[in-house]
């Protein structure tokens, strides 16, 4: 009885504290300790476009763009990698539109993001005083949603790009009804409705997807309430342009001048390794630059981040 009685207690104390908000201001931190400043252009009606950058550019170094998937953010998805990264790579991370700090009204295509990613190297090059970034080459790593971006910005604007990651990312070779299919075993109505979660129930399912998520249902509440609250309806309609236009994103055929990787996870229940396997057949991607690692789901660089930096650090740095 006393033992129920203090975890009723603890419960009632953790669930009134928000502790999805401390765990961002976490992550967020742990970018300004890998050395990085946060720059935020602010617009009329409270728009705004968000980008992170490495402080002190080492022209020794090379440079990465990492563009973070849907429902990411640059510090949501990349904290855990940045620290190990900056100690060999100057780093830009954007904030896509109606993700992390960036908000203005806009289409919803593909093309409104990759040009977006250019505005913010741009703007961040400025406003750090490292003018000499908006002239350089990056290697773009671009996850999930943010691998489609990466795509697009390698071939629009292949002067500003040395390599191409598409880390379990959408680059064609993808079909929505798998997606969808996964969903509705889990009791949702399509893939939507999956990546945008209401409740911590949920996101408990979202999250289990590869492996079950042992956390408290207050603290998935909190975090459906906030994170995938935030936005809600904006995101959703990034999907539905990637739905109505599946065909012809999946026809396109992109003409990259730059090395292209495929790194997945091998448990990916949202974009399978299946569409790793057509990519690498449709753009005759060479063994040693696809890169599968086992008992790893959708975010790789998130649920295995030593690997992922491994990696990263091994083929580019030098």
């Amino acid at each position: 009885m006393k033992k129920t009685v203090i975890f009723v207690l603890l419960a009632s104390i953790f669930s009134s504290c928000n502790l999805y908000q401390n765990y961002a201001l976490k992550q967020m931190k742990q970018l300004t300790s890998a050395g990085m400043t946060q720059y935020v252009e602010v617009f009329p009606n409270k728009n705004k476009k968000s980008v992170s950058v490495t402080n002190t550019i080492d022209p020794k170094k090379k440079n990465l763009l990492l563009i973070h998937g849907y429902q990411g953010s640059s510090y949501a998805q990349w904290s855990a990698n940045v620290e190990e990264l900056s100690k060999h790579f100057n780093i830009i991370a954007p904030d896509l539109n109606y993700h992390g700090s960036t908000y203005f009204q806009s289409d919803y295509s593909v093309e409104m993001q990759v040009d977006l990613v250019l505005d913010l190297v741009q703007y961040c090059s400025k406003s750090s005083g490292n003018h000499e970034l908006a002239n350089q080459k990056f290697v773009v790593i671009g996850s999930s949603y943010g691998g489609l971006v990466g795509a697009r910005f390698a071939e629009k604007y292949p002067e500003s790009v040395s390599a191409y990651v598409c880390l379990d990312g959408l680059s064609g070779c993808f079909n929505k009804s798998f997606t969808d299919s996964v969903a509705q075993s889990h009791g949702f109505p399509n893939a939507i409705a999956l990546l945008n979660p209401t409740t911590g129930r949920q996101l408990r399912k979202l999250a289990s997807l590869e492996k079950p998520v042992f956390v408290p249902n207050f603290i998935l509440k909190q975090v459906a309430k906030e994170h995938f609250g935030a936005n809600r309806n904006e995101k959703i309609e990034l999907l539905e342009y990637l739905n109505n236009h599946e065909a012809e994103l999946n026809n396109h055929n992109f003409q990259w001048k730059c090395p292209m990787y495929l790194v997945w996870g091998e448990n990916d229940k949202i974009i399978p390794l299946s569409t790793a396997k057509c990519l690498k057949q449709k753009y005759q991607i060479p063994e040693d630059r696809v890169f599968v690692y086992p008992k790893t789901g959708h975010i790789l660089n998130m649920q295995n981040p030593k690997a992922f930096n491994k990696w990263v650090i091994e083929t580019f740095s030098n």
